[in-house]
């Protein structure tokens, strides 16, 4: 008996199938990446976001011009011991001070005092720091760079708000004078009497720091931890166990024991201060003027005087904990 025969056995085998497969998977790509892009060219992407952070605010004495007032007096009577170590504590998480070291997220700041205005080897600064740059940098420039970078040089990347305070001014322009082979010489001295910001003016003793109780309801915990990220994170660890740096680790800060952390030693300014645990208001205190609720303390921070901007700090510093207290 005759079988019919295996049409399916019978039928050639295509050898370029996996090939054809392939080629038009690759083909398929090709396609999506050029769509992709020609639509990147017409539709213009939105920019970035700068980091979430708002200076703080203070009434300040300007000249007719707009200018602050010289330091001359301040720095001739500068601490240089002082401005350094704020400049430890503040700034050398970003830029290096040392003779021929390396640019971080800022430039190396050696020889700074009477150079080119943002032009530092191997820095490339942004175009709204270059939009200003003229000269050399003066006193009364980086007087005035220090104050508020974002007023002297609108839009820059650097997001710090400033130091307000003239004398801890005075004392970091005076340190980083002292960062050259040849230092520039000391500004004249100025007037017996200079106008002062509302940061140096004299304070009654006992001043206390505005409630924050109506802004926690809206405190973000997000720009809080940018801020500390940004602003405190150079001196103080916040992850559980974490190592004591320039400043304690701050987990479970909130509802600890004042000014004692296991490990790290206080000064006796701030030792004298302890009393009790930190609640809200205590922190909102320390962290309004660190220096006048704790005269001779070893922080150099000048503290935060936007409210908002306090508020969702505190409320950031007591989420980092195991047992967070009730915020009023």
């Amino acid at each position: 008996m005759m079988t019919q025969p295996d049409n399916k056995a019978d039928k050639p085998r295509d050898v370029l199938f996996f090939n054809k497969l392939a080629g038009g998977v690759l083909f398929a790509g090709l396609v999506l990446w050029i769509a992709y892009h020609v639509a990147g060219a017409i539709v213009s992407r939105p920019e970035s976001k700068k980091p979430i952070l708002a200076p703080a605010t203070a009434e300040v004495t300007t000249t007719a011009s707009g200018a602050l007032p010289p330091l001359n007096n301040f720095i001739n009577k500068a601490d240089l011991t002082a401005g350094h170590a704020f400049f430890q504590q503040q700034c050398s998480a970003c830029h290096s001070a040392n003779r021929g070291g390396a640019a971080g997220v800022g430039p190396n700041l050696y020889g700074v005092m009477g150079s080119p205005m943002f032009s530092r080897a191997g820095y490339e600064f942004s175009t709204a720091a270059k939009r200003v740059a003229s000269g050399d940098w003066t006193y009364q420039k980086m007087n005035e760079w220090l104050f508020d970078p974002q007023k002297f040089a609108p839009g820059t990347r650097m997001s710090y708000p400033g130091i307000k305070n003239n004398q801890q001014r005075a004392n970091v322009i005076a340190y980083l004078r002292t960062l050259s082979a040849h230092p520039i010489p000391l500004p004249k001295p100025g007037p017996a009497t200079e106008p002062r910001t509302a940061s140096t003016l004299p304070t009654k003793e006992g001043v206390k720091a505005p409630s924050l109780s109506a802004l926690y309801a809206n405190a973000d915990l997000h720009k809080g931890q940018n801020f500390f990220e940004q602003q405190c994170s150079a001196c103080h660890t916040i992850a559980k166990g974490g190592a004591n740096g320039v400043g304690p680790n701050l987990y479970g800060v909130v509802g600890a024991s004042m000014f004692a952390h296991e490990g790290y030693d206080f000064s006796d300014a701030a030792k004298k201060q302890a009393h009790g645990r930190w609640t809200p208001q205590k922190l909102n205190e320390w962290l309004y003027a660190p220096t006048k609720y704790v005269p001779g303390t070893r922080m150099g921070y000048s503290g935060i005087k936007n409210n908002q901007i306090r508020a969702d700090v505190i409320a950031y510093l007591n989420a980092q904990s195991a047992t967070p207290v009730k915020l009023p």
